[in-house]
């Protein structure tokens, strides 16, 4: 399992089996330039704390690691050996991911959940995460843009080839048909703004 270190530019290696941390990867930058430093995660000797990229999203698939974060300017691709730019995106993503022929993110910024094609003339879409009124939401004195904001779209989960879930702030997973470009169902689980949705998956997990 491959999990991001998010304030150490990292990426952990996690073996379920033997109940350790066996691989880790910090992600450099420098020239508009990636590379992949591999590094013991039980020794003392790693890298240093700068979140400089804020990864926050890591997805494997047969093509590869893809990973994103707030400030990695898009979608990295990591073949095991060299890391490259995939596609570029917006500042302010989360969750983003391969998906048909193009990516699939939350642009957390705008409020949004989309998906993207790659080419000209491609699929399109911007779907909105649900918003409520404030005197719906409680400690809305609390909220804070680096902390708890209602409408933050953050979690994202792949259910077939047009049907995806999301999450948002304040705790609420959404259903979107990307085929049809509508919102199919919404569940609110709690109306406090500092209760947010990270990650979603289908369970079982297979």
């Amino acid at each position: 399992m491959y999990l991001t270190s998010t304030g150490y530019d990292s990426i952990l290696g996690f073996d379920l089996d033997e109940h350790r941390f066996n691989w880790a990867m910090n992600v450099q930058t420098g020239d508009y330039r990636f590379k992949g430093i591999k590094f013991d995660p039980m020794s003392d000797d790693g890298p240093l704390m700068l979140n400089k990229m804020h990864i926050n999203n890591v997805f494997c698939s047969d093509h590869g690691m893809y990973i994103s974060g707030l400030r990695t300017g898009g979608m990295l691709h990591f073949n095991g050996k060299d890391i490259n730019m995939a596609v570029q995106l917006p500042p302010g993503t989360h969750n983003a991911q391969p998906f048909r022929d193009g990516v699939l993110f939350n642009d957390s910024k705008d409020d949004v959940l989309r998906y993207t094609g790659r080419g000209e003339g491609e699929e399109d879409r911007a779907m909105v995460v649900p918003k409520y009124e404030p005197a719906e939401l409680q400690h809305m004195d609390l909220a804070d843009e680096e902390v708890a904001r209602p409408g933050f779209a953050r979690g994202l989960c792949v259910l077939s080839d047009h049907a995806v879930a999301g999450g948002s702030s304040p705790s609420t997973v959404s259903v979107y048909d990307l085929a049809a470009n509508e919102k199919l169902l919404s569940v609110n689980l709690s109306t406090d703004v500092r209760n947010a949705i990270h990650g979603l998956e289908v369970w079982p997990f297979d």
